[in-house]
C-alpha cells in the first residue's frame, strides 16, 4: 500500500512538473510559416444547433507576436486578421493568461483563460489550441458565472496544407544500359 502512494504521488509531481503555466516562441514553432484548411464549428446562439463553416488559416510567427490570417469560405466578410504578442514573460497569450501547456506524444497543448460576456451574459472562458506538425485544434470552453453551466461553443479543427514543390527526376540515364 505505502509502494502505492508513493508510485501515485510521483506520478502527481511528475504531471505537476510537466503542465507549465507560461509559454515560449519555441513552443509554438510547428504553426509558423503554415497554411491550414478546416472547419469551425459553433453553437449558434438563437437556433442552438451546431453549425459548420469551411475556413483556411495562415499563420506567421516574428518576434514575440502571433499573426494569423483567417478566411471563412461562404462568408467573406467575417475574414480577419490577429496579431497576438506573448506578454508578461510568457504568462499570456495576449490578454488571455496561460493555465496550462503541455507536451503528450508530440501534440502540444495550450490552455488560456479571460473573463468575458457570452451570450450577453457574465461568463469565465477557456480558449484550448492542440496541435502537432500536421493538425491544429482551436476548443472554446465557456461557464456562466451565474449559473456555473457549461458548454463548449466552438471548435476550429484544421489540418495542415501539404505544399507539394516541383520535383525534379534525379535520375539520370545510364548510357551502359540505354539501347
Amino acid at each position: 500500500m505505502k509502494t502505492l502512494f508513493i508510485v501515485l504521488g510521483t506520478l502527481l509531481l511528475s504531471t505537476i512538473n510537466n503542465a507549465q503555466n507560461k509559454i515560449t516562441m519555441s513552443d509554438l514553432e510547428p504553426l509558423n510559416n503554415s497554411e491550414w484548411t478546416g472547419v469551425l464549428t459553433y453553437l449558434d446562439y438563437q437556433s442552438n444547433k451546431l453549425v459548420d463553416i469551411e475556413t483556411t488559416l495562415q499563420i506567421k510567427i516574428k518576434d514575440n507576436k502571433v499573426i494569423s490570417n483567417m478566411q471563412y469560405i461562404y462568408e467573406p466578410k467575417k475574414n480577419n486578421k490577429s496579431v497576438v504578442k506573448i506578454n508578461k514573460n510568457g504568462t499570456y497569450y495576449g490578454n488571455e493568461k496561460i493555465v496550462s501547456n503541455l507536451l503528450e506524444n508530440n501534440e502540444r497543448i495550450i490552455t488560456t483563460t479571460y473573463d468575458g460576456l457570452d451570450d450577453s451574459k457574465k461568463a469565465r472562458i477557456f480558449i484550448t489550441h492542440t496541435f502537432t506538425d500536421k493538425i491544429y485544434t482551436v476548443s472554446k470552453k465557456v461557464i456562466f458565472k451565474a449559473s456555473g453551466d457549461s458548454l463548449i461553443r466552438n471548435t476550429y479543427k484544421f489540418k495542415k496544407n501539404i505544399r507539394m514543390g516541383l520535383q525534379t527526376n534525379s535520375l539520370k540515364p545510364n548510357k551502359k544500359h540505354d539501347l
